[in-house]
């Protein structure tokens, strides 16, 4: 029957989208992230204070915020959050992120990687501090994973444009909270 042969051609068109889809989703999910630039806040931006921030709970405080460029970050919240968790020490031992007690780390995407800042028609930036003799410095603004912590309290993870954030409680684990 006509009918019959055109449904399962059909059946097995989807079949090999899904396993492509599949197979494509395992294969990005297996290429190990890269760290392309890393840094402290404090180090390049002068309008905040080396280090030290007001914080209307406890007057000054030590406090770090640092920034990441990275390729290949996992697609999902929860792989972003235990990527983060496997390579905390290795973090803090290579680029000394955090050394302080209260800290932000931002992870940015690399995308089509860094360009000028003067000849970007787009304002949306994030800049690191420029590097040897190239202009290149910015990114397009799209904010992975955000990491805060301060000192006695949990670590909060949270994702650009995502209604929930992440929280480690006092046993080590992972609770997802709706954002107010």
């Amino acid at each position: 029957d006509l009918r019959m042969s055109r449904g399962l051609g059909d059946v097995y068109k989807r079949q090999g989208g899904l396993m492509i889809l599949v197979c494509s989703y395992l294969i990005w999910t297996q290429r190990p992230v890269s760290i392309i630039r890393a840094g402290s806040r404090f180090e390049y931006d002068p309008t905040l204070f080396h280090g030290l921030y007001t914080s209307s709970q406890r007057g000054f405080t030590d406090y770090g915020a640092y920034d990441i460029a990275v390729n290949h970050l996992a697609l999902t919240e929860w792989g972003r959050i235990l990527w983060y968790l496997d390579h905390r020490d290795e973090l803090k031992k290579k680029y000394r992120i955090p050394m302080s007690a209260s800290y932000h780390i931002a992870f940015w995407d690399i995308g089509s990687g860094f360009i000028d800042f003067d000849k970007s028609g787009d304002g949306d930036l994030f800049c690191f501090p420029p590097e040897g003799n190239t202009r290149k410095n910015c990114l397009e603004k799209n904010l992975l994973l955000s990491v805060d912590f301060e000192e006695g309290y949990y670590e909060r993870f949270s994702f650009s444009g995502s209604g929930y954030y992440w929280i480690t409680i006092p046993n080590g684990k992972l609770v997802r909270i709706k954002s107010a």
